[in-house]
């Protein structure tokens, strides 16, 4: 019984990251950017969005 609880909260957390992640996409998807530059990436201020510079 204790192991089928555990499933199906493991199952709403899992839907709620993907909800969290989705809501984080859109996010920085809709920002007007301002990066700060490092040597290999670029961080936006706003959403820390990251680009790498570098592949």
């Amino acid at each position: 019984m204790k192991a089928q609880m555990l499933e199906v909260e493991i199952k709403e957390v899992k839907e709620y990251l993907a909800s969290l992640e989705k809501q984080l996409q859109e996010l920085q998807e809709n920002c007007d950017h301002h990066f700060q530059e490092n040597t290999y990436y670029e961080t936006c201020l706003k959403c820390n969005k990251v680009n790498s510079l570098y592949y």
